[in-house]
């Protein structure tokens, strides 16, 4: 059993692709690394970086965020046609909640629980459009005191921001979601081995991590972390989304993104690494 979980370790999960029999080579939306990077794969193996999937981002929120728009729509109804309830308001406002959590929360677990440092600022709530939910809720605040009437403009305005609050999220969930690894001694980690943009944040190998990218990025930032299981011990690649997901960096239309260009060039590190354990290979040797 722990062969076979290594073994999907680095390519994914056979149930992750219900359309294909077995795991494929390549997947819809992955982009080759530069030589440079003297890229490997599973079926190779050797030396040099390794792309790992990630288990796909859409999937796990599909039903959820689906779901969302009908509790907000069915939200309004005991306020259209009060008295069918025991008390409309708060019925009301129970579909309301739900309808948010059902789009906050299970957005919010595909996140991977480190800084995001590709937030513009701390107010900075994407995917949530937090500017239009205070428009939305000062128009409510409004119907209390002057005229009911407003609540549906403020409603109308909750239904925007709903909507584009999903767009957000399709747009965070639609690329393919991995990072790219190094097998390394921990010894061999300094700060002296960052190649240039790349700024350490450890001086030695730890969990966690290890370095950003101090170049300018597009609603992205880039870090490397160090990763430890088993017996091997790896530096991840990572590119976090502003959202907080990790998206691929060598997918299709990040490597066409010229504003890329500095970030995937070269490697983050100067050394070749070592030797990939069998174990992680599509046959899960030990």
């Amino acid at each position: 059993m722990d062969a076979a979980r290594d073994s999907h370790w680095m390519s994914g999960a056979p149930h992750w692709y219900p359309t294909v029999e077995g795991i494929p080579e390549r997947v819809t939306g992955e982009a080759d690394a530069p030589e440079s990077w003297s890229a490997t794969t599973p079926q190779v193996g050797g030396r040099g970086w390794m792309r790992q999937r990630l288990s796909p981002l859409g999937a796990a929120i599909l039903y959820s965020t689906a779901w969302a728009p009908f509790f907000l729509v069915i939200s309004a109804l005991p306020l259209a046609f009060p008295g069918n309830t025991p008390n409309d308001q708060y019925v009301a406002l129970g579909l309301f909640l739900a309808s948010w959590l059902l789009l906050i929360v299970p957005f919010t677990n595909l996140r991977d629980g480190l800084e995001n440092q590709a937030r513009t600022s701390a107010l900075d709530t994407y995917p949530v459009d937090a500017i239009l939910i205070l428009v939305g809720a000062a128009f409510f605040a409004l119907h209390i005191l002057i005229d009911p009437r407003i609540g549906w403009i403020s409603f109308a305005i909750f239904a925007y921001a709903q909507y584009r609050t999903i767009a957000n999220i399709s747009a965070s969930v639609s690329m393919n979601s991995a990072r790219w690894l190094l097998p390394i001694t921990k010894q061999d980690f300094s700060p002296d081995i960052l190649t240039t943009g790349w700024e350490a944040s450890s001086k030695t190998f730890r969990n966690g991590p290890l370095a950003v990218w101090i170049g300018p990025l597009p609603e992205y930032a880039a870090t490397l972390i160090g990763v430890t299981r088993g017996d091997s011990s790896f530096v991840a690649f990572a590119l976090k989304h502003r959202g907080g997901t990790l998206h691929d960096p060598f997918s299709e239309s990040l490597v066409a993104d010229s504003r890329f260009d500095s970030l995937l060039a070269a490697p983050p590190l100067t050394i070749a690494g070592e030797a990939w354990p069998d174990r992680f290979g599509p046959s899960g040797e030990q």
